[in-house]
Parts: C-alpha cells; structure tokens; sequence
C-alpha cells in the first residue's frame, strides 16, 4: 500500500519535467522568428544573392543554383603529348627596297727609260749608260673604269592554310611544342609542308586551333616539285655560269 503512492508521486515528477521541458522549447522557439527574405536583402546592400547565399547551403551558394541565365565557367583545356591541334596559317609580307651605284675610276702612266745597265757575256762585265742616239724605249698605260648599276625590289607574299600538328612536348612552364607536316599529290605535282613552332595553351581556342601570328620560334617550309618546277628552275650549267663569270 506504500510503494503505489511514491510510484504515483514519480510519476508525477517525471511529467513535470517534460512539461518543463517543452515549455521552454516552445517559448524559445517563438523568440527566434525567422527573418523574412526583404530583411535579409536589407542586411547584405539589397541583394537577394547574398541574402540567398547566406541561407543557403554549400551547393545552393553557387551562382548557379540560384540563377536561371548563369553561364557555367569554361573548364581549362588539358594539353597533353601526342595531341592533335589545328594550326590556322595566316601570314603577310611586304618589301620594297632600291638602290643605285655609280662609280668612275681613271688611271693613267707615263714612264721613259733613259738609262738603263748592260751586261756583257763575253767579257762578263755590267755597264751602265744611255741607251744611244735613238729615242729610248718609253712605257705608257692608261685605264678608264665606268660603273654604274640600279636595283629595285618590291615583293609581297600572302600565305593561308590550315595544317594538323601533334604535340611533342609540354615544356613546365605550359608552352606546347608543335609540329606539322602535310603532303599534297596531285598528278606529277607534288607540295610539301613542314612547319615547327611553339605556342602557349590558353591561346587555343574551342575549336582546337592557334593562329600562325601567335606562335613562337615559327618555321615554315613549302617546297614544289613537279613539271612546273622543272619547267621554271635554272639549270647547273646556269649556276655555274653565273659563279665564275666576274662582271
């Protein structure tokens, strides 16, 4: 009959306590009401982004998760050894240059021999004295030198192409080492390409290509054989002509 009123007294305790407890949960929970979304604009200078990034988690905090015209940020582009990368040639020259020359050279000599030693084999004996009665011998020469020449250069080279090239190394700095090499046959006529340069990954584009203009250390060779090219080259013997001939 003794333990049913503390058991009922416990009871009661216990029940007490959870009120207690929620009482104070639910009070403090009435305290702090939420901020509205114009208070929390008006905490971060009127923008909606922060005040959404500051009760957003970490993926909400993103551009985005909150923007419906966000445009994502382009990915770096990886170059590696052995990539291919389309090499756009562009390239545009233009020389003059002129020059002239004129040079005139004159010389002119006058000498007589008035005396001169004589050697006698029989008798072995050098004399001297005038050369006789007779005009002595006299030595002239005259020489007269007109050159004169004008040159004139006005060349101007247009070049366009588009060429593949394979990466043959990535230097640690991150410039790429390219290069390239094409092949056209056509009949008898035949063009060949090379070219070698180096480059910077962040001047590729999207489509996988670089300009000529902004490669480095650029060296480009078109070569041409066929019947044309016989057609119009010097012969040897030409060459050879044009060596040894002086003037």
């Amino acid at each position: 009959m003794l333990r049913q009123p503390r058991l009922v007294s416990l009871t009661l305790v216990v029940m007490a306590l959870y009120a207690a407890c929620c009482a104070m949960a639910l009070g403090q929970s009435a305290g702090e009401r939420p901020a509205t979304v114009g208070e929390l604009a008006a905490r971060y200078d009127n923008s909606l982004y922060k005040a959404s990034r500051s009760t957003a988690g970490p993926e909400g905090g993103r551009l985005s998760a909150v923007s419906l015209i966000a445009v994502p940020a382009p990915q770096p582009k990886m170059a590696r050894k052995h990539d291919l990368v389309t090499i756009i040639i562009r390239e545009e020259s233009d020389f003059s240059s002129s020059g002239s020359t004129d040079l005139k050279k004159q010389s002119a000599l006058d000498a007589r021999l008035e005396e001169f030693a004589r050697l006698s084999l029989n008798e072995m004996i050098l004399r001297g004295g005038a050369q006789g009665s007779g005009t002595p011998p006299s030595f002239k020469w005259q020489t007269n030198r007109d050159f004169k020449g004008e040159g004139t250069v006005n060349r101007a080279d247009t070049f366009s192409a588009r060429i593949t090239a394979e990466i043959l190394d990535v230097k640690p700095n991150g410039t790429l080492v390219l290069q390239a090499a094409k092949r056209i046959k056509t009949d008898e006529e035949e063009q060949q390409f090379l070219l070698t340069g180096i480059c910077r990954a962040e001047d590729i584009t999207a489509d996988n290509s670089v300009l000529s203009t902004q490669m480095f250390d650029l060296s480009l060779t078109k070569s041409h054989s066929g019947a044309v090219r016989d057609t119009t080259r010097r012969g040897w013997i030409s060459k050879l002509l044009d060596v040894v001939n002086p003037f």
